[in-house]
């Protein structure tokens, strides 16, 4: 399965897959509110154009059998949290449960031991996104605790599971 994975940077050529893999509103159900929904072809090509200046490249096209499935990246933090990055990933619905997520994750912790100058790698997940915490937990991060009620998405209050991976 690994192989079948691969992580690229996002192109053009993207952008009307982007959009139709995107436009989901079970996936934006699991984002922040932050991705737009309805997401437009205008919302793919802002997002392609503003990733392609990444330097270093911190956002990946996943591919799954050559074809592009989704999106993972990490981000930056600031100050006193330099050294550590937040990992945020989605794939089309009709891809979820083959354990794409997973490969892609590992393929992501590789990348930030071999590019990044971090030491932690982390991230937050909605209480009801368990397909996203087994593929955290399928690459050794350790939940750290549940911020209760922390997330107001839908119109309702949801935990918010925070899980964390040591690197160095």
């Amino acid at each position: 399965m690994e192989n079948a994975i691969t992580l690229r940077k996002l192109s053009v050529d993207d952008t009307e897959t982007l959009y139709k893999l995107a436009n989901n509103k079970n996936i934006w159900n699991n984002m922040r509110d932050i991705f737009p929904h309805p997401y437009t072809i205008d919302d793919a090509k802002f997002f392609i154009n503003m990733v392609a200046q990444e330097e270093p490249q911190l956002t990946f096209a996943i591919e799954f059998n050559s074809h592009f499935v989704g999106v993972i990246s990490f981000v930056k933090q600031p100050d006193v949290y330099r050294k550590s990055i937040e990992i945020g990933f989605w794939i089309g619905e009709k891809y979820w449960g083959k354990r794409i997520v997973s490969s892609a994750i590992k393929k992501m912790i590789d990348y930030a031991i071999k590019n990044l100058d971090v030491n932690r790698i982390f991230a937050r997940v909605f209480e009801y996104n368990i397909g996203s915490m087994k593929a955290l937990k399928n690459n050794g991060f350790i939940e750290e605790g549940i911020s209760k009620k922390a997330v107001y998405k839908n119109n309702q209050f949801y935990d918010l599971h925070n899980f964390y991976l040591l690197i160095k």
